[in-house]
């Protein structure tokens, strides 16, 4: 065999190798990620920033659906009842990617009550989203939140949640409790009378 050949096949074999090697550290990292994102939220009663934070982007997944569907170039919006109706992008269009999506922060009892507060149409098997009626928004800092550690999970309550001008009652309460499969937590309860129409 000729030795130029046999320096091409050598030279194949070590960037194959190399290539199976990126593949396998690339592999890792995204591992490495993910563990450390779980550990954070399943850690979630150590820090109240960490649980500030969490809330936070739970009080918000209301905002993804309409920003999606505000935001969405295909499909066009239907009126009924005197109410437009946006078509969501494919990554939220039926009820279980919805539900899927607040089950994140939400306990799944929670995320489906929630899904039926919204004001939906299903369209060919596909979910439509109307504006809401209201729109609730939440303060939660470090400066008006304690948290505290019970037997039934960790509460945390949120003082002057809102403006005076938004409600009379601004104290919200969460329940988070750790989820059996995941260990992660989610929340189980939110009590307070700001913003409980999304709820009931």
């Amino acid at each position: 065999m000729k030795k130029w050949l046999v320096l091409v096949m050598v030279a194949a074999l070590f960037a194959g190798c190399g290539n199976k090697d990126q593949k396998d550290e690339k592999a890792k990292t995204q591992q490495t990620k993910k563990k450390q994102q779980t550990v954070a939220v399943q850690k979630l009663d150590e820090r109240k920033s960490d649980a500030v934070l969490f809330l936070n982007r739970a009080e918000r997944v209301w905002d993804d659906l309409y920003y999606a569907a505000m935001n969405n170039t295909k499909g066009k919006p239907i009126r009924d009842d005197g109410l437009t109706y946006r078509p969501l992008p494919a990554r939220y269009d039926s009820r279980e990617k919805i539900v899927s999506h607040f089950a994140r922060f939400w306990s799944r009892p929670m995320a489906e009550r929630m899904y039926d507060n919204l004001r939906t149409k299903v369209v060919n098997g596909k979910v439509y989203l109307a504006e809401p009626t209201a729109t609730y928004p939440v303060l939660i800092a470090n400066n008006n939140t304690t948290m505290k550690k019970t037997a039934d999970g960790l509460v945390v309550t949120v003082t002057e949640a809102t403006s005076p001008s938004f409600a009379s009652d601004r104290t919200v309460r969460y329940l988070l409790v750790r989820d059996q499969k995941t260990k992660r937590y989610e929340i189980k309860s939110r009590t307070g009378a700001y913003g409980m129409e999304q709820f009931d």
